[in-house]
């Protein structure tokens, strides 16, 4: 009688346990250096590629894709991709937020983004660090529950 209801009650707690476990880490947004992140440029249309250093850019939502403010330009290295420059966007699509602005990933320490789900058409404004090198580099959203991506090539400045 004893081991029966024990075997009740654990029949109770393992799949409570497993549903507490579960909760929403499937639904948590992903941040920057994402090996998951994917290219969609279906789902992001750049306003100038090439750009140029300094140059501010949009960026456009055709499915109105679900997005943060957090950007990255990555280089590829072999098969990976490494993150050279932080980017926040500007938006305006009625949300108004703040101005462009980046970073070097060497010069990270004690930056952030402000945590802002965004959504809509866009557009989307970044800008492209003053001192990146010409070439074709990785621009990814940073901090969506699915990171996606397109390629962003990149002229002299001029």
């Amino acid at each position: 009688m004893r081991v029966l209801q024990l075997l009740r009650g654990v029949a109770v707690i393992v799949p409570l346990g497993l549903l507490i476990g579960c909760g929403d880490a499937g639904n948590q947004r992903q941040g920057v250096n994402d090996p998951r992140a994917q290219m969609h440029p279906e789902l992001l249309e750049v306003s100038a590629s090439p750009a140029s250093p300094g140059e501010t850019i949009e960026i456009r939502f055709p499915q109105e894709t679900g997005r943060g403010i957090a950007w990255v330009l990555e280089e590829q290295d072999g098969n990976d991709w490494r993150v050279l420059y932080y980017l926040t966007a500007a938006i305006d699509n009625n949300h108004n937020f703040g101005s462009p602005s980046w970073w070097s990933v060497d010069d990270s320490e004690g930056r952030s983004w402000e945590d802002i789900g965004v959504s809509g058409p866009g557009p989307d404004t970044i800008q492209i660090p003053d001192s990146i090198d010409p070439g074709t580099y990785r621009l990814c959203t940073a901090n969506s529950v699915e990171n996606i991506c397109t390629m962003l090539d990149i002229n002299k400045q001029g």
